[in-house]
């Protein structure tokens, strides 16, 4: 890991919520790889998972890619896109956890519970947050519906805008959306984790 990647970890781990997210991640064995490459002038980040448009040499746990053009160098400017890109991270294993869950013949409280909670939240078959969205602030759901309000992005922008005062994003939403949307994902990792927790060791991912 090269020094200015170090530079923007050390930074990253003084954030509550990026912590929540490494935490968990950590737990599921899922932590990205993270790398700095050029990625253009207008990326600051991406999540890139195995796929049909990737390469084999991506891991199932993903990589976690930051721009590293000279202006992308500060640590402060960086680690809200690590924690957006974190998020996607994170999403992924959560939606992995639900139906691990799901496939179990029996299931303890709190894992009825995560189920329910992640349905409102993320949804097992819809998205949620852009449906969520569309009902309390219709106008900017209908501009962002191609990426901003999307369910996933709405999870990410929404943890990224909330966690940091000044975050180089422009993708703000209105008052009350991205404080909900942190807070609603947050309680959800704070269950996630708690179930994870329950499971043996050999079980992480």
């Amino acid at each position: 890991m090269d020094a200015a990647l170090t530079k923007i970890l050390q930074k990253a781990s003084d954030n509550p919520e990026y912590q929540t997210l490494a935490n968990y991640l950590m737990s599921r064995r899922s932590m990205p790889q993270m790398q700095r490459e050029f990625l253009g002038d207008n990326t600051l980040g991406s999540f890139v998972t195995p796929g049909l448009f990737s390469s084999g040499k991506v891991p199932d746990r993903g990589i976690l890619k930051v721009n590293r053009n000279a202006e992308y160098q500060d640590p402060s400017t960086v680690v809200p896109t690590f924690t957006h890109e974190m998020t996607h991270a994170a999403e992924r294993q959560l939606i992995k956890q639900y139906y691990e869950v799901k496939a179990k013949r029996d299931k303890s409280e709190l894992e009825t519970q995560f189920m329910d909670n992640f349905q409102k939240i993320i949804g097992s078959s819809k998205p949620e947050i852009s449906n969520w969205l569309k009902k309390v602030a219709p106008d900017f759901a209908k501009q962002g519906e191609g990426y901003r309000s999307t369910s996933t992005e709405g999870l990410a922008f929404g943890l990224q805008n909330a966690a940091f005062e000044n975050t180089g994003s422009q993708r703000f939403a209105p008052e009350h959306i991205d404080p909900t949307i942190a807070t609603s994902l947050m309680l959800l990792l704070d269950q996630a984790q708690r179930v994870q927790n329950q499971q043996p060791a050999a079980q992480g991912r």
